[in-house]
Formats: structure tokens, sequence, C-alpha cells
């Protein structure tokens, strides 16, 4: 009689399935983070992982010498999963180096969720206290299984977009094309083969950069006898509509005696020196980041332009301009002066690495004295300030430095330039004032960004307050702040300053100030960093990170 192991013989590998161990909890914990909105989570790399952790190795040292080599592994899965930025973007930021150890540290406690912490401290023991009595591998794995029969799911239904945990249903794509025209059905089709979509929205972001190309402002010469004019822009870092709400200076005297209000303008980059070259280049259509640090055709300078017109460029900083290169981009891309770095200022702030950051009202006050001592019958000046920028202090008498909090910083920044405004006005010139931030500060951070972070250019960081002032111009009687509704980027602005000077504004006793503003270019709202684009379909936004897919953003 054969006995019971010849009837039914052992599963292949019996006693060699030794379960997930710790890394039970490894995936426990990344499930709880993509429940709740703060990771993300790629069902099919996860599912390979678990499954190469579960297979069985008969010899133990092996098993064990699987968990060491693992943990790198699972480091660098559950970064991916992140929202972070790729990896190779840190590599190509090295100035990160250059930090100061303040400001490092401020970073690092950002980093540090202790809600999330302490969350996940319960979920450990109560994983160390079940597993006593429970097979806990048997439930992640159902759990992982579940999750990818789900994605799978998901990805046929929406064919091919990448969803994160609470995203709602991605539909077929209804996007407006460069020419205004959408697409029609509840599917994309081509020859009648369903479009995935993230092919459908890189195509749409190619439309898009294609019709931005044949897009420029032409400049007419002044007409004769005009009285002549200054342009000052005032390219200010890290102020977004957004910041101004959080910090309650969205009702400053500074924006209320605007003349113009761009309500919807677009700066199209969360990073200082592209945001610079893309003002520089406001005369064409916008481009792709890359292009921007490639040679453009003459008529795409906004300064050229206007020196070509008769206005002597200038540039003036309140900082030294060595991080990330900034005076290279703004000299060599930018076709621009280099500007005189002050030796004699105070310094009011030191920055997130060290730098000296003089006060934004010496500097404009020191230039203003030097430009009325020339015999230049117009300037056109482009003054930076980083007095917004994250992680710069309060410089102290003895060479120290102290917290600075952004709404004091910002309250100061807007009563200077209100202060310069009202010097301008005594001085009697004719002044067109360009109150133009490069990006926003980020100051509340989202699920995928924490504050102070930029990588993804989100509509909070990118919706930038610019407004345009004449001081000088028509009867002297204020009117009411005309909106500029549609969106806007840097086109419109460059716009506006083709017509100052071909309309002889400044020389009429009443301004038709609809006149001024009217069929404004309107850019759709495209904002892209190095490796990182954003923009919106359906009045959802969507992001691409890298060589990834196209990931619709949560907030």
């Amino acid at each position: 009689m054969k006995n019971s192991a010849e009837i039914c013989p052992a599963p292949l590998f019996a006693g060699y399935w030794r379960g997930l161990g710790l890394w039970n909890f490894y995936f426990i914990a990344k499930l709880m983070l993509y429940w709740s909105g703060a990771l993300n989570f790629h069902v099919f790399y996860n599912l390979v992982f678990a499954a190469a952790l579960l297979a069985p190795l008969p010899p133990l040292w092996l098993h064990r010498l699987r968990h060491l080599v693992a943990a790198p592994v699972g480091v660098a899965l559950l970064y991916y999963d992140s929202w972070l930025p790729p990896f190779s973007r840190l590599l190509d930021q090295p100035e990160v180096l250059g930090f100061s150890g303040d400001y490092m540290l401020e970073l690092l406690g950002r980093f540090i969720n202790w809600n999330m912490l302490g969350a996940g401290l319960i979920a450990l023991v109560v994983y160390l206290f079940l597993s006593q009595w429970l097979r806990i591998t048997v439930f992640v794995v159902a759990a992982l299984a579940v999750l990818g029969l789900s994605a799978a799911l998901d990805l046929s239904a929406s064919n091919g977009v990448a969803r994160p945990a609470g995203a709602r249903q991605a539909q077929a794509p209804n996007m407006p094309e460069a020419g205004g025209e959408h697409a029609t059905g509840s599917a994309a089709t081509v020859s009648g083969k369903p479009v995935n979509i993230n092919t459908r929205l890189t195509e749409n972001l190619q439309a898009f950069y294609n019709a931005e190309q044949a897009r420029k402002t032409d400049f007419s010469a002044p007409v004769a006898g005009a009285a002549p004019f200054d342009v000052l822009f005032l390219n200010i870092c890290s102020l977004s509509w957004s910041d101004l709400e959080v910090s309650r200076l969205e009702q400053h005297p500074l924006l209320q005696k605007m003349d113009i209000v761009f309500d919807d303008f677009n700066s199209a980059t969360s990073y200082s020196g592209p945001a610079v070259l893309r003002l520089l280049r406001a005369s064409c259509g916008q481009t792709p980041h890359q292009a921007l640090y490639q040679p453009a055709p003459d008529q795409c300078y906004l300064f050229e332009n206007l020196k070509q017109l008769g206005f002597e460029t200038h540039t003036a900083l309140n900082h030294d301009g060595q991080f990330q290169r900034f005076l290279d981009d703004l000299t060599e891309q930018g076709k621009f002066p280099a500007p005189v770095i002050p030796e004699n200022q105070r310094r009011k702030l030191s920055g997130f690495d060290g730098s000296p950051i003089w006060g934004d009202l010496d500097i404009l006050h020191q230039w203003w004295d030097q430009r009325q001592k020339l015999g230049s019958p117009s300037v056109a000046l482009l003054y930076n300030s980083i007095t917004l920028h994250d992680g710069n202090r309060e410089a102290t008498t003895d060479g120290g430095s102290r917290l600075s909090p952004y709404k004091s910083r910002a309250q100061q920044l807007l009563d200077d330039l209100d202060a310069f405004m009202n010097e301008l006005e005594r001085s009697g010139r004719k002044v067109a004032v360009v109150l133009i931030p490069e990006h926003g500060a980020s100051l509340e951070g989202d699920r995928m960004q924490i504050a102070g972070m930029r990588e993804i250019p989100t509509t909070d960081i990118t919706h930038v307050p610019v407004g345009i002032r004449l001081i000088g111009a028509g009867d002297g009687q204020r009117s009411a702040t005309v909106h500029v509704q549609g969106p806007s980027s840097y086109l419109a602005v460059s716009e506006v300053m083709a017509r100052l000077v071909s309309q002889g504004v400044f020389d009429a006793e009443k301004i038709d100030w609809q006149a001024l503003v009217r069929d404004l270019p309107e850019t759709r709202a495209v904002s892209e960093n190095a490796g990182t684009v954003l923009m919106s379909h359906e009045q959802a936004p969507y992001v691409r990170m890298g060589d990834r897919d196209w990931l619709e953003y949560q907030r």
C-alpha cells in the first residue's frame, strides 16, 4: 500500500515559502500612503518587487542575502513612487550643495511630517502584534493583487493615462488644439484605433509649441515728436497671487495703483533663470524650455526691440547674480549688458546660499540717481530682486543672520516699490513701470510638493500678479484699474510695450485704456521646467516628469 506522501506529493519548494517578513510593513506603509494620496504607486513594479521577495530560495543564506540586496532596491522604488522629481534632476543641480546650513535644516524640517511618522509608528506596532498569530503576507499579497487588477481595468478604461489615488476617471481628450479645434466623440481615434491619452497629451503639447513659433510682436517707430519715456521692468522672484493671498497682501497699495492688471498671467516656469530668459524673449511666442538656451531671432528679444527704437538698456540687481549662473544667462542668452554690482550698500538679507542681498529701495534709488544724470532720452531697465526667495534671512549688525518670515519681507518689498513709484512721480519724468514677477514662492505646498519646492510649475506658482503703471501720462487723473482677464503671458506684455511706443500714449491728454489692451495676444497656460511640464486638460492639471507618463496632478 502506497503511503500518503506518494499519493499526494509535496508541493514544489514546500517549506521554503518564508513570506515577506518585515517587507510586509514596507508594502503596508506604501499602500496607506497611496490610499491617503500622499504617494503614487506603480503597481507593476511593486508586484515585480514583491514577487522577487516572495519567490522560494532553498538555502537560508541566499534568502538572507536577498533581503540585503533588496534594501537599496526598495529605497529606489519608494523614491520612484514618490512625487519627488526624477533623481537625475537632483544630479543636474549641484548648486544645492551651496545652500547654507540653516537653510538645509529648514528644508529637512519641511520634509518631516510628524503626524505621518506617528501614524507609521502605530501601524508598525499593530503589524508586529498581529503578525504573532496571522500570516500577514497573505493579506498583503491579496491587497497587491486586487490593486493590480484594478489598475489593469483603469488602464483599459482610460486609454493608458496614469491616475493616482483619488483621481477622477480620465476621459477621452477633448483638448483645444493650437487652432482652437476640439476633438469630438467619447474616444479619440486614429484610423479607427483608440489613441493612448499620453500620446494625445504629448501631441497637443507639441501642437501648442508649433503654433507659438509663428507668433511675434511687431514694433513700429514712434510718431515724430513723440515724448520720450522710460520703461522699468520690476522682475521679482517668488511672488504669486497665491503667496499674496496667504500673506494677506493682495490689497497692497502698490497693486491698487496699477493702471493695468493681468488677472490670468502665466509665468510659464517656476525657476528664476528660465523666467528671466522668457521675459527677455517676450516678443515671440512661448518656446520649450530647452529652446531658451539656444539662439533666437533678434526680433524675439524685447530689450533689443526697445534698443532699436532708441531706448538705452540697463540692468540692476539686488544680489550678486552668481547662483545657478544667473548673470551668465542674463548676459549671454539674453543679449543684455552686465549689471553693476553695488559695493557700498549695506547688506539687508543673507541669501539661502549665504550671499549678500541689498535693499530694493536702496538699489532702485541709486540707479535712479544715476539715470537722471544721463543724457539718454529713454532708458529700458530690467531690475531683478530675490528679496522673497525661499531661505533668505535678515542680516544682523554682528555679521550673522536671523529668521525673516516671508510676510515681513513681502510687506517691506511692496512698501519699497511703492515708495520708489512715489519718487518717480515727484521727478516729473514719464515712466512705464511693469511689475512682472518671475514665479511664486509655493508658500503652502500640496500633496505632491512640500512648501518652497518648485520643481513642478503648478498654477499656484506660475499665476503671478503682473501690472503696468504709466507715470506722467494723461491728465494725471487716476482712472479705475483696467483688468486683462484672458489667459496671457509675456507676448501680451511685449505687445503693450509696442503700443506704448507706436501710439504715442504719453502724449495723449486722455488715455484710451480699453484700446491699449484690446485684442492682446492670449496664451494657453503651459508651464515647463527642465524635464517637467504641466498643462490643463478638461479643467484638470496634468504633469509629465522626465520620461514618465502624464499624471493628473493632485493638490
